[in-house]
C-alpha cells in the first residue's frame, strides 16, 4: 500500500515539518511506503492537478494537520477528490510533535469536520465549508451513489465520521499507526 502524506509546511512547527519531510521515519513507519507531498512546494495554480495526480497513484491519504489546514483549499480538494476515488483517509495532528521551541503554534480544527456528504436520490453531493464565511457550505461535486464504497449511514454526515483524526504524540503513532490505517480502510468500505 502506498500512502500519500500530504501537508503544508506553513501550518507546522519546525520539528513536525522535518519529521514529515523525512517520510515519517518513526520505527513503525519504516514498513510503510509513504510518499510525502508538501503542497507549499507546488505553485498555487497547479496544486489541484498535482494533488489529483498523486491521489490517482496512491492507495491511502494521510493528511498532516497543522494550524490552518482546516481552511486550506488544497485540503478541501484532497478530501473531496479522495472520497470520489474511494481512498481511505485519516488526519494526523502534527503540530503537537514536540520540538522545544515552537510552542506558539497551536493545533487547528479537524479538517474533516469542514467537509460533508449528502445523499440526494441516486447521487451523493459533496460540500466543503467556505473557509472565509464558515457558515456557507459550497457544493464541490455530485457523484453516483453506487460509485462510493464508504460506510456512510443516514442521509448526510461530516467526513469526520468516515475519516478519523489522530494526534501524532498523544495517540502514540509508534504503537497505533497500523490500527489507524486498518480503521480507515474499514471505514472506506475496502
Amino acid at each position: 500500500m502506498v500512502i500519500l502524506a500530504i501537508y503544508d509546511t506553513d501550518d507546522m512547527g519546525v520539528f513536525a515539518q522535518t519529521r514529515i519531510e523525512l517520510g515519517f521515519r518513526e520505527p513503525v513507519m519504516k514498513n510503510l511506503d509513504v510518499v510525502p507531498l508538501n503542497v507549499r512546494s507546488v505553485p498555487a495554480r497547479q496544486r489541484n492537478q498535482v494533488i489529483r495526480e498523486y491521489i490517482d497513484k496512491t492507495d491511502f491519504i494521510a493528511l498532516g494537520v497543522g494550524t490552518y489546514t482546516f481552511m486550506r483549499r488544497w485540503a478541501h480538494f484532497a478530501m473531496v477528490y479522495g472520497f470520489t476515488k474511494n481512498r481511505p483517509m485519516l488526519a494526523t495532528n502534527s503540530v503537537n510533535v514536540p520540538d522545544g521551541w515552537s510552542r506558539d503554534i497551536t493545533s487547528g480544527p479537524n479538517p474533516f469536520s469542514r467537509a460533508k456528504w449528502e445523499i440526494v436520490g441516486s447521487h451523493i453531493r459533496l460540500y466543503t465549508l467556505d473557509p472565509l464565511v464558515e457558515v456557507v457550505w459550497k457544493l464541490q461535486r455530485s457523484i453516483p451513489r453506487n460509485s462510493v464504497h464508504y460506510r456512510i449511514e443516514g442521509a448526510s454526515g461530516l467526513f469526520d465520521e468516515i475519516a478519523p483524526m489522530y494526534d501524532w504524540v498523544y495517540d502514540n503513532v509508534n504503537v497505533n499507526a497500523f490500527s489507524w490505517i486498518e480503521k480507515s480502510i474499514w471505514l472506506a468500505g475496502l
